[in-house]
């Protein structure tokens, strides 16, 4: 008959070789996204819980007293959270900031997430976009976030 003190052993070694999830208790990011075809720079992403985040991506540019820019404000879910590798869904509307701007654009993307440690990550989305005028296409981007 095996002991409780050998049980109890046996339990935490199983626990002790368990995969690390690198994006467990993640919450503030800071980084840079690239989207096609709407262009991207800056990257705020929060993670309310473990499942749901948000994500704010800006770029502005002023030429000649003219500003232009794009502002993407996006809901994240992840579906898979596994130790090294994350899945997610986002969606979100980009607005066009100019004189000239052209309507809203709806975004839906799958992503995946690669986890380099609990601070430094890599995403890849594919997805759609479509405008109010139902213009659709393939939209795609790529990113790297620093974690707090």
């Amino acid at each position: 008959m095996a002991s409780t003190t050998a049980l109890a052993q046996d339990a935490s070694a199983a626990t002790v070789n368990q995969p690390v999830n690198l994006s467990a208790g993640r919450t503030f990011g800071l980084g840079i996204e690239a989207e096609y075809p709407w262009g991207g720079l800056i990257s705020l992403r929060y993670w309310a819980t473990d499942a749901i985040g948000f994500e704010g991506v800006f770029f502005v540019l002023s030429n000649d007293g003219e500003t232009s820019g794009i502002v993407t404000a996006r809901a994240l879910y992840k579906a898979v959270d596994a130790a090294g590798v994350d899945f997610y869904i986002a969606g979100g509307a980009s607005f066009q900031i100019s004189t000239s701007a052209n309507p809203a654009t709806g975004i839906l993307v799958g992503g995946i997430e690669i986890n380099f440690g609990r601070h430094f990550a890599w995403n890849v989305e594919f997805g759609l976009s479509a405008t109010v005028y139902g213009e659709a296409w393939t939209t795609f981007g790529t990113g790297i976030h620093f974690y707090f």
